[in-house]
């Protein structure tokens, strides 16, 4: 078990180098000056904005995401003593997230031409990429209760899950909440756009950027905060036994 753990570590001190060292790199290399709590992590990877960098950061993202993909396992693995079928439902769509941000990296950003008939289709995938992995996130928070109130996880876990999860899309559905009211309701919304609109909340890309660090977070405490297979196991023949005796 302490072989799997230091193995998991550095998958995950390869995913942070992988993601944001070349995003960081990328960044500092930008032809403009980047802002990450202003400009999204689009602008990075298109060949518009970043015409001589923007395949570092693709392929770095694209590292990161085949790194991630063990850990959708392990994710499994661990949780469906709190859920299986949850647990599944946590692991595919964090793949299915992954594979859609693989994806999002070789669809170049661009807004000239259609693709496959879609003209962002970039961003279209991107959102999906984003849907997913929130999809995974919030269901483990679920397994997380689930197995705390049942003495099988640990309440840390499932309080920092629901931080990392719960803020960032709270900010994300608000932030483009306010962006389609602008354009439906534009006198309804100019109030409050000419309040926010110097705001880092009010930008996607400050977003973007907690949420990416929020997901590291989040594997992170998968890793770290899920007790092993073998406690797991001995905690619920315990409470089998335990039920046995009772009957």
């Amino acid at each position: 078990m302490l072989y799997r753990k230091v193995v998991l570590t550095a998958l995950l001190a390869l995913i942070f180098l992988a993601f944001f060292g070349t995003l960081g790199l990328s960044a500092h290399m930008f032809p403009q000056n980047y802002d990450w709590r202003y400009r999204v992590i689009s602008n990075l990877l298109s060949p518009r904005d970043n015409p001589g960098h923007y395949w570092l950061p693709a392929c770095g993202i694209i590292l990161a995401a085949v790194l991630m993909l063990p850990l959708a396992g392990y994710l499994h693995r661990n949780l469906e003593v709190a859920s299986s079928r949850a647990a599944g439902v946590s692991s595919g769509a964090l793949v299915a997230g992954i594979i859609a941000l693989i994806c999002a990296c070789l669809v170049v950003p661009q807004h000239t031409h259609d693709v496959l008939g879609i003209r962002r289709l970039h961003e279209f995938i991107s959102r999906s990429s984003a849907g997913f992995m929130a999809i995974s996130m919030l269901t483990a928070c679920w397994c997380a209760w689930k197995g705390f109130r049942e003495n099988l996880l640990e309440a840390r876990l499932f309080w920092i899950w629901s931080l990392v999860t719960l803020v960032p899309l709270a900010g994300i559905f608000l932030s483009e909440s306010l962006l389609i009211l602008t354009r439906l309701k534009p006198a309804w919304a100019m109030p409050i756009r000419s309040v926010l609109r110097h705001s880092v909340f009010w930008h996607l890309g400050f977003w973007e950027w907690s949420g990416s660090a929020a997901i590291f977070v989040f594997l992170c405490a998968a890793v770290f905060l899920t007790p092993s297979r073998t406690i797991q196991t001995r905690v619920t023949s315990e409470k089998v036994d335990l039920g046995n005796r009772a009957a």
